[in-house]
């Protein structure tokens, strides 16, 4: 799996693109073949990378799969749920899509593998960058 540091708050895969931006994680997924399916040595990539952005700071995660079909393997899903690192910074997650099968795989994702996480499902980025700043304020303010 290629990966390219683009700068210091941001990172690149083939399929994947890391950010840090406003205190936010946006995390990009950009695969359009159907029959693909996330597995559990990519997500450890995707860990890596996410955490380094991070850099130890509770964090929302902004998740932009609006360019993105196929599924993930149930050990990926159980790995980006019960990460222990991702649990370190995760606060919020906000899904930006704009299919209903993806909100069906989101959906499921949330309530089989990762149920505790506040999270929000929307269709723009706005919408979700308001969630991600709003829980971020609120997590500032209650630690």
């Amino acid at each position: 799996m290629k990966m390219s540091i683009m700068s210091d708050n941001s990172i690149l895969f083939e399929k994947a693109k890391f950010k840090m931006d406003k205190g936010i994680l946006f995390c990009e997924f950009f695969n359009t073949d159907m029959c693909q399916r996330l597995h559990e040595e990519i997500v450890h990539l995707y860990i890596q990378a996410m955490t380094a952005l991070c850099n130890g700071n509770p964090t929302p995660f902004l998740i932009d799969v609006r360019k993105t079909t196929g599924t993930y393997t149930i050990h990926a899903a159980k790995l980006f749920a019960n990460s222990p690192e991702l649990k370190r910074v995760r606060i919020s997650e906000a899904y930006v899509l704009d299919t209903n099968a993806m909100k069906l795989l989101i959906s499921s994702y949330k309530r089989i593998y990762e149920p505790l996480t506040p999270f929000v499902i929307v269709n723009n980025l706005e919408q979700a960058i308001t969630f991600c700043l709003e829980s971020k304020k609120e997590h500032d303010t209650v630690n």
